[in-house]
């Protein structure tokens, strides 16, 4: 079933379709946010809320564009309020692989991992690329980080980018190549 027949039939009462919507898009909305916050479980809170406002507004989808720029517009607008409301509160927690989960009961473990992968010092090599790449991205202006987020993360085409972020095709192509050129000098100064 596609995603305007799902949309009708929850509209008409059928709950199941929603959480085939949720199942559906769940890992695009927490990926966004993850990239745009740069912390999991802000992301995660923040990808509760938006299926939260989506439940209670999918009655004002009018289907003039794809359901997903619909989702990825509304993504953006949470993610911009959410990093507004950071700035005000000069709060940044960046997320670390290495970081304890809390678990259900209020307590926290440890992450685990398999351990057939890359050796102890590569992994950590590449953990310190990734926490620099990360920490690059989040150090763009807000423009430009969502611009980089939406084409090089999510993979979207300039046309849905710029149905996203209600701007000219254009503009996106001129804020993307500001955007990697930020990128390639924060990069540069970080040593990668």
């Amino acid at each position: 079933m596609d995603d305007s027949e799902l949309i009708e039939r929850f509209l008409a009462g059928d709950g199941s379709c929603f959480d085939r919507l949720i199942e559906r898009y769940q890992h695009m909305v927490f990926n966004v946010c993850m990239k745009m916050l740069g912390n999991y479980d802000d992301a995660l809170d923040l990808s509760q809320d938006i299926f939260l406002k989506l439940y209670t507004s999918l009655g004002q989808f009018r289907g003039r564009a794809k359901f997903s720029t619909y989702l990825y517009r509304i993504c953006m607008n949470y993610c911009k309020n959410r990093i507004a409301r950071y700035s005000r509160r000069r709060r940044h927690e960046p997320f670390s692989k290495d970081a304890p989960v809390s678990t259900a009961d209020g307590g926290q473990r440890e992450r685990q991992f398999a351990a057939d992968g890359p050796s102890p010092r590569d992994a950590a090599a590449a953990r310190q690329r990734e926490a620099l790449l990360r920490d690059a991205v989040h150090s763009l202006p807000a423009d430009f980080r969502e611009v980089i987020v939406l084409k090089e993360f999510q993979g979207l085409k300039y046309e849905e980018i710029a149905a996203v972020l209600e701007i000219e095709p254009g503009t996106v192509k001129s804020r993307l190549s500001r955007a990697r050129q930020a990128l390639k000098e924060k990069v540069k100064k970080y040593g990668l």
